[in-house]
């Protein structure tokens, strides 16, 4: 029992990783949002909403979503759930907020646990929604494990068992979690079971009653057979996306052991497809068989309902009187003939003892390998930001060696003439002045207060710096219309410009 209890605990942390996004979510209220006006909104509701929404638009249709749509989807589910008629602005500012929880603020949820094996505290971290830019364009989609998550408490209606299992495998191998693709595969197999078995229970109904066995065939057909064609496809694809995660992984030509475990995950997730594969062919064959008896069975029961029963006594006595018994070859010819299902060739008894065994291939030893230390996506993205950020204000600082008061454009000019205009496109470059804008006053130099995220990079990045305080005026943020790609013609007559200045 000790032993189950210590070798179990990181899986079963692992399997409530994806729960935890949405419990802390649910606890967001809307009392506190705008005054109270909106707590009549449920915060588990809207949630599972989304993950329905994005899986519809990057699963179903194949198309990754832009802010807009979902603006437009939150908005006319609040208008149609919940009965709030608000102008377009009210709309957008709960969708915003909505849309910041689910990002958490741009970070990845954390989930700490304790590793009984390491006997440390481990953190996972899990996103709910992805995000990337490509030609000036913010693009969102689900992840793997949000999917997850939401096949969990309920399987999408009208949709192929089969196909949203794949749908989720799809993710997996992009993300690279092999070894979490090889269970998926295990849930298909259990479903292309399920099917099999309600084959033959339809076939067993169809040998007993036919107008029940065509009632069961029809329903079997409308929710099992009609997605063949579709789930074939996707397993087409996922089987391309394991072959090029493969020769990825071979180009890397690496000695360590995580490319070593990585490489047997990929070969043991291949393996599983390959029989899924395979046995989803062979039920696909055994329902066209089976449609194919139907379609007999059909046939039968129709011509016996037209014709008349054969009478043996009066078929003899015909004979009899005409003299003539050849119709006895055309009755007593099945009867003799050999039972094929049991013939076997003598030719294939050589040939099975003749075929020598295929020599086993001696496993490689590998020798004893430093662990290698991973490195996840978003602490990558962490430190890029650390950087990039560092860099502005490196040359913030030197423009206050120059002129003690400026504008961002003024700023933003210098920045384009002395490295390229592309600079003002950055994505961190716009965050580092939307995080800056939340206070009004840095001391840069020594050791402040950490009260932000942008704090604590500056505090650690100049510590042993100049000491250096300076000011940036309040001005409106206009992060929101940035992000939607839209913005009023009028609203730059409306905002101040934002100023710093060194601090007297």
């Amino acid at each position: 029992m000790r032993n189950d209890i210590i070798t179990d605990h990181k899986e079963r942390m692992f399997n409530l990783k994806k729960y935890y996004p949405f419990f802390k979510l649910i606890d967001v209220s809307f009392a506190q949002f705008k005054e109270g006006r909106y707590e009549m909104l449920d915060m588990g509701y809207i949630v599972m909403a989304v993950l329905r929404f994005f899986i519809e638009e990057n699963n179903f249709k194949e198309k990754e979503v832009i802010y807009p749509e979902y603006l437009e989807f939150i908005s006319e589910l609040l208008r149609h759930d919940f009965d709030l008629e608000l102008s377009g602005e009210e709309y957008k500012e709960i969708a915003d907020y909505i849309f910041d929880k689910l990002k958490n603020d741009g970070r990845p949820f954390e989930f700490t646990y304790y590793d009984p094996v390491e006997k440390k505290k481990r953190v996972s971290r899990m996103k709910i929604i992805e995000s990337s830019i490509r030609e000036s364009t913010v693009w969102y989609s689900i992840s793997s494990d949000a999917i997850e998550f939401y096949l969990d408490t309920k399987e999408i209606k009208d949709e192929s068992r089969i196909s949203v299992q794949q749908l989720l495998l799809e993710k997996m191998i992009q993300a690279q979690n092999f070894k979490g693709g090889t269970e998926v595969i295990a849930r298909i197999n259990d479903e292309v079971s399920r099917l099999q078995l309600k084959k033959n229970e339809v076939m067993d109904t169809l040998s007993k009653d036919i107008f029940a066995g065509i009632d069961a065939y029809e329903e079997f057909v409308s929710t099992g057979m009609c997605w063949f064609a579709e789930e074939e496809k996707l397993f087409k694809k996922n089987k391309e996306l394991i072959e090029a995660a493969y020769l990825k992984m071979e180009a890397v030509e690496s000695t360590s052991e995580s490319y070593y475990r990585t490489m047997n995950e990929i070969y043991e997730l291949d393996n599983q497809l390959k029989v899924a594969m395979g046995r989803h062919g062979e039920l696909l064959k055994a329902c066209t068989d089976m449609q194919k008896m139907t379609d007999e069975a059909i046939v039968r029961a129709k011509l016996g309902r037209l014709r008349s029963h054969t009478d043996f006594g009066t078929l003899l006595n015909d004979m009899v009187n005409k003299g003539n018994a050849d119709l006895l070859v055309t009755l007593l010819t099945p009867l003799f003939m050999p039972n094929k299902r049991k013939h076997f060739a003598l030719p294939a008894i050589d040939e099975a003892l003749t075929v020598k065994p295929v020599k086993q291939e001696k496993a490689e030893k590998s020798g004893s390998r430093k662990q290698e230390e991973i490195v996840f996506e978003d602490e990558l993205e962490e430190q890029r930001i650390k950087e990039n950020y560092t860099f502005i204000m490196r040359n913030l600082l030197a423009a206050f060696k120059k002129k003690k008061r400026f504008t961002l454009s003024e700023f933003g000019e210098a920045m384009s003439r002395m490295y390229s205009p592309e600079i003002l496109k950055n994505a961190d470059y716009y965050s580092f002045f939307v995080n800056l804008c939340q206070k009004q006053r840095y001391t840069i130099g020594g050791t402040e207060n950490k009260e932000s995220f942008l704090d604590e990079i500056l505090t650690d990045t100049f510590a042993e710096a100049d000491k250096i305080t300076f000011c940036v005026q309040p001005a409106v943020q206009e992060e929101n219309a940035a992000r939607d790609g839209q913005s009023d013609g009028d609203s730059s007559q409306e905002q101040s410009e934002l100023m710093f200045y060194i601090a007297e």
